[in-house]
């Protein structure tokens, strides 16, 4: 009967051996391939990440769609193209276009400065098809800080949030305008953005139009 137990007893220290091995296998990572080196992955992650770039740059093409570079080289006569607030635009009625934001150097102190006297513009196939109405109500030394594409009012067509500044006597102050787009192109309302000079962001600009549209859609 002793011996019966021992046998039990090595039997199920064995068992349990195996089902810990079992268990740090299952959770072991796989092994590392040692003919790889860490220079030949990044390499790897860089090719297929231009492999990508290239491929989504080929579909833009076969879509007639511009690219980020090809709006980048939109002109005007006279003005500096603000590469961060320039982007490809894809909206009612100026589908595969590019949304432009120029500067005028007369206006800023040099190259660095902010992008005062920032105008808008909608580029198609490299041709200047729409200037957005005065977001600055005539001010001078006025900039863009920050722009979004929204459907304020749910009637399927894209308007433009802007967020900017003007230079003031000792500081700059903050000015706001919505361009809605009324099919044909964009307008935009003076009075009711003056409504909007005390928001800080494009957020807060959106959370006062969705609770007023009245005020700036007919």
């Amino acid at each position: 009967m002793k011996a019966k137990l021992i046998a039990f007893f090595a039997m199920s220290v064995l068992a349990a051996a195996c089902s810990t091995a079992g268990t740090d296998t299952a959770n072991k990572p796989a092994p590392i391939n040692s003919n790889v080196s860490a220079n030949d992955a990044l390499s790897g992650n860089a090719q297929k990440a231009e492999a990508d770039a290239n491929a989504a740059h080929s579909a833009a093409i076969a879509a007639g769609e511009p690219t980020l570079a090809e709006c980048y080289r939109s002109k005007v006569a006279g003005k500096t193209l603000v590469k961060e607030q320039t982007f490809v635009f894809d909206h009612r009625p100026y589908e595969k276009s590019c949304f432009v934001t120029f500067a005028n150097p007369d206006e800023m102190v040099d190259k660095t400065d902010v992008p005062r006297g920032s105008t808008f513009h909608i580029f198609t196939k490299g041709e200047d098809m729409f200037e957005f109405p005065d977001a600055f109500n005539g001010q001078a030394a006025c900039w863009v800080e920050a722009l979004s594409f929204d459907d304020l009012n749910k009637d399927g067509l894209t308007d433009v949030i802007m967020s900017g500044r003007c230079l003031g006597a000792k500081d700059s102050y903050p000015t706001n305008a919505i361009f809605v787009n009324v099919g044909k192109g964009f307008s935009t309302n003076e009075e009711a953005n003056a409504e909007l000079d005390d928001l800080k962001n494009i957020q807060e600009i959106r959370t006062f139009v969705g609770k007023n549209l009245k005020r700036f859609f007919d």
